[in-house]
């Protein structure tokens, strides 16, 4: 009789799960990000979603393993974006040069397109040509909402949650969206609004088509319109459940 292999040891998980919790015992980390990527836009501005922000807007581009370029929306406050060398950070950030970044999830709403802004705020950020590609984000807050599973027209399990964390720049609280895979997806699913929740991801964004009007005859769906858009939201690595609501 053939004997049964081992299972295969998944040494990824067990090192996710090692930093997971160095970073966030005893509250210690509730949200961080680590960025490293291409900037591609920079644009100076004096709100965010309406609400006062003396700074900088912008997007880098980050790889996955699998080579897919994910975009990341970050903010700087003015009082962040130092002088390097000499030369304001306004002239050192140009379209290319590689920025590193730390900082934190956070969303807004804004109320005249109704759209949510999912970006990271950050508390330090330099020019750095030599740095590393990066894109990891810890979180640890509760589940905002019911979890949401569904399934992919290829057949990936998926579940959608929302953490809720501090939001930094009003005082009150935010929801960041998350999306978790397959197994994890399946763990997830049974899980309650209210549960307090520890994380390691990446930032992802994703295209996707929005219907915007669509035209009935008879009852039926013979025309729609759509326009695309851009999902961004927490691509779930490791996701523990530290207490039930």
């Amino acid at each position: 009789m053939k004997r049964e292999q081992d299972k295969k040891p998944d040494f990824l998980n067990d090192i996710n799960a090692g930093i997971l919790d160095e970073l966030t015992k005893s509250g210690k980390v509730k949200n961080a990000v680590g960025l490293a990527g291409e900037l591609t836009e920079l644009e100076e501005v004096s709100n965010i979603c309406g609400l006062p922000f003396t700074g900088y807007l912008g997007k880098i581009e980050t790889p996955r393993p699998s080579g897919i370029i994910d975009e990341v929306v970050i903010a700087i406050e003015k009082s962040v974006a130092v002088m390097q060398g000499g030369i304001t950070f306004e002239a050192a950030a140009k379209p290319g040069s590689r920025l590193l970044l730390s900082g934190k999830m956070q969303t807004l709403k804004d109320f005249e397109s109704g759209r949510v802004l999912v970006f990271v705020l950050a508390d330090y950020v330099a020019v750095s040509p030599k740095a590393m590609l990066q894109n990891d984000i810890a979180l640890m807050g509760e589940l905002a909402y019911t979890p949401r599973h569904r399934e992919t027209p290829r057949g990936k399990r998926i579940t959608d949650i929302f953490v809720k964390v501090q939001n930094v720049l009003t005082a009150g609280t935010c929801f960041i969206p998350c999306i978790c895979w397959q197994e994890t997806a399946d763990e997830v699913a049974n899980w309650q609004q209210g549960d307090k929740v520890i994380l390691l991801g990446r930032y992802q964004s994703r295209e996707y088509q929005k219907e915007i009007s669509a035209i009935f005859a008879d009852g039926k769906k013979v025309e729609r319109e759509t326009e695309t858009r851009t999902a961004y939201e927490v691509s779930v690595q490791l996701i523990k459940r530290e207490g039930q609501a």
